[in-house]
């Protein structure tokens, strides 16, 4: 190996991006700690491991107090996160529910050069890395396994990232009752037994109260909608000198230190 790429991928530079891979099991703060040594340890890497010039996607679980700075400031700076390369794996990464959240969005964003911690993807394409990589597995199995296990299979690039409302891509809720649909449809009561037994049958049938996307039209409209009803309800609030109280999330200042 040269002495050039013997000086980057260290033991501490694969132990950190090892430990990124594993994950924290929701423990922000253990998060945090893997980010700061993952950047710290990134820093040294060439701009060849730094780059990727096309957009990539994020889904992400929203949490109470953050649509506001997604939707009306279109900034939420949430840290160190992992984006991928690949549409069709971010959709199904992690499910679609999740606990304490009101719903998840994809985000698609074009990444500046600033902005890239580590293009994962390009580290694998690498020979000297890989052969690094093979060499700590030999000497430290258990530190390389989240390293093996997941290698390049999430198309992963690391980011400084921020949530914005105008790169939304989709998003995630779940859809109506079997009473909203018969109601969308105009559909009699009388009629809603002989509906439901014709759903039951189809096994193409219409998706109740269960996760769907929302595609890219029907995303854009409920942006648009959403926008219109804050701004609606900030203007009469103002008017008004009626206090408001958005529930503004605030961003842990370990995460602002990356910014």
């Amino acid at each position: 190996m040269s002495k050039k790429y013997s000086e980057i991928f260290t033991d501490e530079f694969l132990t950190a991006l090892s430990n990124w891979q594993n994950g924290w099991s929701e423990n922000q703060e253990r998060r945090r700690e893997i980010a700061d040594i993952l950047v710290e340890q990134c820093e040294k890497l060439p701009e060849e491991f730094k780059t990727y010039n096309l957009p990539c996607y994020r889904k992400r679980f929203i949490i109470e107090g953050e649509i506001v700075p997604i939707l009306l400031n279109n900034n939420l700076f949430e840290g160190i996160a992992s984006w991928t390369t690949d549409e069709s794996y971010v959709r199904d990464f992690k499910g679609y529910v999740k606990p304490s959240t009101k719903f998840a969005m994809v985000f698609k964003h074009k990444p500046k050069k600033d902005e890239i911690v580590v293009n994962i993807n390009s580290l694998w394409e690498n020979k000297e890395f890989i052969a690094s990589s093979e060499n700590f597995k030999e000497r430290k199995s258990s530190e390389a396994k989240a390293l093996f296990n997941f290698q390049d299979f999430q198309s992963e690039i690391v980011l400084r990232s921020t949530l914005k409302g105008s790169e939304i891509e989709d998003i995630i809720g779940i859809s109506s009752s079997f009473d909203e649909i018969c109601d969308m449809a105009r559909i009699p009561e009388e009629d809603r037994e002989d509906f439901s037994i014709e759903y039951s049958r189809n096994p193409e049938g219409i998706p109740i109260e269960l996760p769907v996307f929302a595609g890219k039209k029907g995303t854009q409209e409920a942006v648009r909608n959403t926008i219109a009803k804050f701004t609606e309800l900030i203007a009469y609030a103002t008017s008004n000198n009626i206090p408001l109280n958005m529930g503004t999330h605030r961003v842990h200042d370990g995460d602002l230190r990356h910014k």
